[in-house]
């Protein structure tokens, strides 16, 4: 029979020296030992705070995608507003340029309307004055017959409602553009478009 012990079996076993050594069956391995410095607990504690560190900056950046999305929210809501107004403004500023053209184009319209009445005045006075010439109050032809607004007044003025007018009868001409004539009268009415005329001065 042979005295040989077998060989202890692979693990770790204490160091004289302290600490513990781990054995492979035939010799000793400068593993480190487990229990020396190593704190079992560590790991777990490093791996929570990583978790809680990820915990952190996913809320941090939820947060921040948050705040990012509120602002383009707002951002559009404003863009969209400012829009809107701006359209306003526009049809607004359209509105108010197709009113104005279209008093400007009634007022040359009561202008020429004016204008035309004046001239029906005018012919009037020319009638009468033709018929005054014919029963022998004066002497015709009757040549000419020009009709002016008195007192201030203006046919292009469109706030009178009543023109008063001078005419006057030009009978003859006595040269340099000159006539010698006699007045007539005119009061023109634009609210009903009726005149009164009649002869001397107004």
């Amino acid at each position: 029979m042979s005295n040989e012990k077998a060989p202890a079996p692979a693990g770790w076993y204490p160091d004289p020296q302290g600490g513990q050594r781990y054995w492979d069956g035939t010799t000793w391995l400068d593993f480190p030992d487990p229990a020396s410095d190593a704190d079992p607990v560590e790991p777990r504690s490093r791996f929570r705070k990583r978790v809680i560190l990820l915990t952190l900056l996913v809320v941090a950046l939820a947060a921040i995608g948050g705040t990012v999305t509120w602002k383009l929210n707002h951002d559009a809501q404003v863009a969209a507003q400012a829009s809107a107004l701006e359209e306003a403004a526009k049809r607004e500023a359209e509105r108010v340029e197709a009113d104005r053209a279209a008093q400007e184009a009634a007022d040359n319209a009561e202008r020429m309307s004016r204008s035309l009445s004046v001239a029906n005045i005018e012919s009037s006075i020319e009638e009468m004055a033709n018929e005054h010439v014919a029963k022998g109050m004066y002497d015709g032809p009757v040549l000419s017959v020009k009709c002016s607004p008195v007192n201030g007044g203006s046919t292009d003025n469109l706030n009178e409602t009543t023109t008063v007018f001078e005419c006057f009868v030009g009978t003859e001409d006595v040269g340099g553009g000159r006539m010698r004539g006699y007045k007539y009268h005119a009061t023109m009415n634009w609210s009903s478009g009726e005149f009164t005329y009649g002869f001397g001065a107004p």
